[in-house]
């Protein structure tokens, strides 16, 4: 029978540090006597950690006339965090961009900046990763807490290994640990969907469930899912590939060797691909026309075409919405999430795509789990997955509960 043991005396005052310093995170500003009542801890033992907090520069104090003004009598001392006490650096590998960020820890973004994915896979696309890194790292204005990256493929978040990422061609590529050596920081690495679901659950508004999804359909097509409260990672830490889900069994070859993927019909290389084929096949239509005027078949000449009405677009998103809508009936089916949050390029259709998903989820899930599923755009959009991997980062070093005032920095 396995047993517990007694939290030892200095697991019981990290424990108790990390929930003054989250206190001190969600509420902006509190005085040491309001933390104590929020947290139970005795006065006493409130006043010695935030001692300890301040000495470690993660939180400053606020001068009493400051804190309050026009209050009578005097004023208490208020603790807020440090902003510059720290930075940390945020990393994005996506199939068309590397970016990397430098941010405080009231969410100011101090430094991005981006490189565009070549022809480089496996060690090649490392070494490419620490260029970034590199300069991103140069930007930091404060000492740093650490590195959060938000990666594709399948990613054993607790380790820091890419099992998978079929683009990159890595597999059990220790990634963290490569980069921990390199820099010498603290290094958290996880799969960009489930950092995107992380980061609109802790940060985004409204979201009265405990159950969320965040869908990201862009370059790649990947779910990140929060359950009870809890990123859900699989027990391989697969869970969210949602892109490769076959719809398709006879349809178009995917990357990762299976035929008729999601991500096959509904990406945005897949869109694309359609909007060319539809253009050759009627090559004076308007559709056609608006392609033409755009070299490369950009996904905004689609977007155009389609909010002018045009009915090949019309009919190419449509199609898309269809088999996004089929393949979350399972998760509303088997998971009953209350809401399902959209992010990535191909969301720029906006409201009528979500009808089109609404719908079809109405006739392949159950009816009434699918009238009460939420559909929406992600709050945060193009920065969900830059600001997950932050939140990531400070989930695991400093055991921070979050606010959605450290996203509306971003």
């Amino acid at each position: 029978m396995q047993t517990r043991e007694k939290a030892t005396h200095q697991q019981t005052r990290s424990h108790n540090k990390q929930l003054v310093l989250r206190t001190i995170f969600e509420e902006g500003q509190i005085s040491r006597a309001d933390i104590a009542r929020r947290t139970g801890l005795t006065p006493v033992t409130v006043s010695q950690l935030a001692a300890e907090l301040i000495d470690d520069d993660l939180v400053t104090q606020i001068d009493a006339d400051v804190a309050t003004p026009g209050r009578r009598g005097r004023n208490p001392v208020m603790l807020s965090m440090a902003a510059d006490g720290r930075n940390l650096v945020a990393l994005r590998i996506a199939v068309n961009e590397y970016r990397g960020a430098v941010l405080d820890l009231s969410g100011n973004m101090l430094y991005s900046r981006a490189l565009d994915v070549g022809d480089e896979r496996g060690d090649a696309a490392v070494l490419r990763i620490q260029e970034l890194l590199d300069d991103v790292c140069q930007h930091a204005t404060s000492p740093l807490l650490g590195i959060g990256v938000a990666a594709p493929g399948i990613v054993d978040t607790q380790r820091g290994v890419i099992h998978r990422s079929i683009f990159f061609d890595w597999n059990d590529l220790p990634l963290g640990a490569r980069l921990q050596e390199r820099y010498r920081q603290p290094v958290h690495v996880a799969n960009a969907s489930q950092v995107a679901a992380l980061a609109e659950y802790l940060f985004g508004g409204g979201h009265a469930s405990p159950n969320l999804a965040v869908v990201r359909v862009g370059q790649d097509v990947g779910v990140g899912l929060v359950l009870n409260g809890q990123l859900f990672f699989g027990d391989h830490y697969g869970a969210g590939e949602l892109g490769h889900l076959v719809m398709e069994p006879d349809g178009e070859l995917c990357r990762c060797g299976n035929r008729g993927c999601l991500e096959t019909l509904v990406s945005r290389p897949a869109l694309l691909r359609q909007a060319a084929t539809l253009a050759a096949q009627q090559p004076d239509s308007a559709f056609a026309r608006t392609l033409a005027a755009h070299p490369g078949h950009d996904l905004d000449a689609v977007l155009a075409a389609y909010q002018a009405g045009d009915p090949l677009a019309v009919q190419l998103a449509d199609a898309a919405a269809t088999n996004i809508g089929r393949a979350l009936a399972g998760i509303v089916t088997l998971l009953n999430v209350r809401t399902i949050l959209f992010v990535g390029s191909v969301t720029q259709f906006g409201e009528p795509w979500l009808e089109t998903i609404r719908a079809t989820l109405q006739h392949s899930a159950i009816p009434q789990l699918a009238e009460d599923t939420e559909l929406g755009i992600a709050e945060h959009g193009p920065d969900a997955v830059i600001l997950g991997a932050a939140a990531l980062l400070l989930t695991r070093e400093l055991g921070l509960a979050f606010h959605s005032r450290f996203a509306a920095r971003l």
